[in-house]
């Protein structure tokens, strides 16, 4: 069937039966223009908002268009060359509310008319589109009190907060109610029914009112409810009792999981299916803050939410009190990912480059809880409790520290007694010292209370080899790289050590100092890092001058004037071993800076909601401890603050290590 297209002329308030038939679409097979009339569709609706519509007409017979111009508000005519949508209708907006039609006519001679109707909707009063009010009912949702939004109708966003543990199934599923001006609403592209539809508020929503006109507004709603959005894993404990010692264990009753993007499911735990779990405090003076730390003891030897380097029971819950960027060891932790690598073939291969995991957690508490700052004790019935840390305990273990187990037979053979061995400088509970120097020691591993030998055997072993490494380093060969002091210490872990710790002006690093032997090596390795929220010009105790000017081994480590402790100013004497540290430190300069500013880039952003909902409990603009600074005005500040401190404490290190 050949094609042939007339295009209309019409004329202003008359009827047009023109036939504008191009010369060279004349069918020479049908010179009388006779034949069937097809149409695609006889019926065209048009939205109130107008545009170009189209359909597709056929005929052996030259085609006419004809229909009331008077009409005004659209027109019709035929596409000349075109075999598909070849009819055009080009209709204006109807800014009125009665919606209007029209009838067009095609006509071919020897054939039938063909009559196509037009209809365009009304549109003036179907523009409407506004959310007036949006909530969220408690008692539709099993909610203490109604969830109310504060609405910013200029920027279209509504926010709110809610610190109450949610006890139902899916408790991100929340039934909203709501007003709104318009004909259809929908929650990220699902239609939804004030009072009627659940909607997911694990993450910020956009909220879409739609007009009978089709025209739309967008609305961004978002919750801040830590055990529900997705930025954290959660934790949720029930204590049979209140936590009040270090010592004692509590049981308790915990819900842990992690529904964070990637996560896998591993690693959650519930009491009801799982059983009881043991927590006790912990910290030397952080036990002592508001914002209390804690140890949790799982009942089997257990790998939470997805910390796979290690299945150990015992896992530590960091608070953070006196740090008010919340991340100021995390940042420690990564310093030390990338230093204590295998990858580069630095270090000995006898030494266990272990880094403490950081696993940043939502917790939440029902139980009694005494506030340090206020002696008040009350009891939370699911309330939230902040941002922790959640990390390893530092220990002897497979994925942790794996130093050599000791076992009976091996205190009596001169071979098994040389390891392993955990030990940490500890000013505050250390119960050994030191021969020469007298400085105090907690011994980690083996612990005191094992049971098939006596462990003071031990003990005295690795004190005695620490008075022969004092003896060496107080002596007039020290530096003999034989016989002098890397004699006994490890010199790459020490460097790497060092380099942290000025890094980060720790002036509490002789109080989170650990180090480990390994049987049959007669060297103490240090690590892990452990311990840096005072870094970071965080602690106002100046015991040996200006951690903004001095190396720490001179402004600090900070340890009480009765302690003269000067290990790290007697090994940097020895002119070989600055040099070693100041070449190590430049090929790592820029490999830690950057990872500075990945950390404060990325970790604040993740977790914003979770930042700001833990300073809603405990107050950003305080601090109870008497040895930690005021942080910066506002949080942003306190982390512009750290990545100047860190720009400018590198470039101290360039000249104080070149000295």
């Amino acid at each position: 069937m050949k094609r042939f297209f007339l295009c209309l002329s019409a004329v202003a308030a008359s009827l047009a039966f023109v036939s504008c038939t191009e010369e060279n679409l004349e069918n020479p097979d049908n010179p009388a223009g006779s034949g069937e009339i097809t149409v695609s569709a006889t019926n065209v609706e048009a939205k109130s908002a107008g545009g170009d519509y189209f359909l597709t007409v056929t005929s052996d017979g030259n085609v006419s268009v004809s229909y009331d111009t008077g009409a005004g508000w659209f027109t019709a005519g035929l596409i000349v060359g075109a075999e598909e949508d070849n009819l055009r209708f080009r209709v204006d907006r109807n800014d009125d509310t009665q919606s209007r039609s029209a009838e067009v006519t095609l006509s071919a001679e020897g054939a039938d008319d063909v009559i196509v109707t037009l209809v365009q909707e009304g549109g003036l009063k179907n523009k409407d589109c506004d959310l007036l009010s949006f909530s969220i009912d408690g008692t539709l949702n099993g909610l203490g009190s109604a969830i109310e939004f504060n609405f910013d109708k200029d920027s279209r966003t509504l926010d709110a907060m809610y610190l109450k543990w949610i006890e139902k199934d899916d408790p991100e599923m929340l039934i909203p109610v709501f007003e709104f001006t318009g004909e259809t609403v929908y929650a990220d592209g699902q239609e939804i029914v004030s009072g009627e539809t659940p909607v997911s508020f694990a993450d910020d929503v956009t909220i879409t009112v739609e007009a009978e006109s089709g025209d739309t507004k967008d609305y961004v709603v978002s919750l801040n409810c830590p055990q529900i959005n997705r930025e954290l894993a959660v934790l949720h404990f029930k204590p049979a009792e209140e936590i009040v010692s270090k010592d004692d264990y509590v049981d308790t009753e915990i819900e842990l999981y992690d529904k964070t993007p990637g996560s896998t499911g591993e690693g959650w735990w519930n009491s009801d299916e799982q059983g009881t779990v043991e927590m006790r405090g912990r910290g030397n003076s952080t036990w002592g803050l508001p914002k209390k730390p804690f140890r949790i003891k799982f009942p089997e030897k257990f790998s939470p939410i997805g910390l796979n380097h290690a299945k150990e029971k015992s896992w530590t819950l960091l608070a953070q009190d006196m740090d008010k960027s919340l991340l100021r060891t995390h940042l420690a932790f990564e310093y030390s990912r990338a230093l204590f690598d295998a990858s580069d073939n630095y270090h000995d291969p006898n030494a266990i480059l272990f880094t403490p995991a950081s696993k940043y957690v939502n917790v939440y508490i029902t139980g009694w809880y005494t506030d340090s700052s206020t002696g008040e004790r009350t009891y939370r019935d699911g309330e939230y409790l902040g941002v922790y840390q959640m990390s390893d305990q530092i220990q002897e273990a497979e994925g942790r520290i794996a130093v050599d187990k000791i076992k009976a037979d091996d205190v009596t053979d001169p071979v098994g007694i040389t390891g392993g061995y955990i030990i940490e400088t500890d000013i505050h509970e250390g119960n050994w010292f030191s021969p020469v120097k007298n400085v105090k020691m907690s011994y980690k591993y083996p612990e005191d209370d094992e049971e098939d030998y006596d462990p003071t055997i031990c003990y005295r072993y690795i004190t005695d080899f620490i008075g022969e490494f004092e003896n060496v380093l107080y002596g007039n060969n020290f530096k003999d790289p034989e016989n002098g002091w890397r004699k006994y210490l490890d010199e790459k872990t020490l460097i790497d050590f060092i380099i942290i710790k000025e890094l980060a002006a720790d002036m509490d690093g002789y109080t989170s100092t650990y180090m480990y032997k390994r049987r049959g090596v007669d060297k103490l390795f240090f690590g892990p890092i452990w311990d840096c929220d005072k870094g970071w010009n965080n602690d106002k105790r100046r015991e040996h001058g200006d951690p903004l000017t001095n190396l720490m081994i001179y402004a600090g480590f900070w340890m009480p004037n009765y302690i003269n402790y000067d290990w790290f100013q007697r090994l940097w004497d020895d002119e070989t071993f600055r040099a070693d540290v100041a070449s190590r430190w430049k090929s790592k300069k820029a490999e830690l800076l950057a990872v500075t500013d990945r950390v404060l880039e990325e970790v604040p952003a993740s977790m914003a909601k979770a930042i700001e909902a833990n300073f809603t409990v405990w107050p950003f603009d305080y601090q109870y401890s008497t040895e930690a600074n005021m942080p910066a005005e506002d949080y942003p500040s306190e982390i512009e603050r750290i990545r100047e401190l860190t720009e400018q404490r590198a470039a101290l290190l360039d000249r104080l290590f070149d000295e």
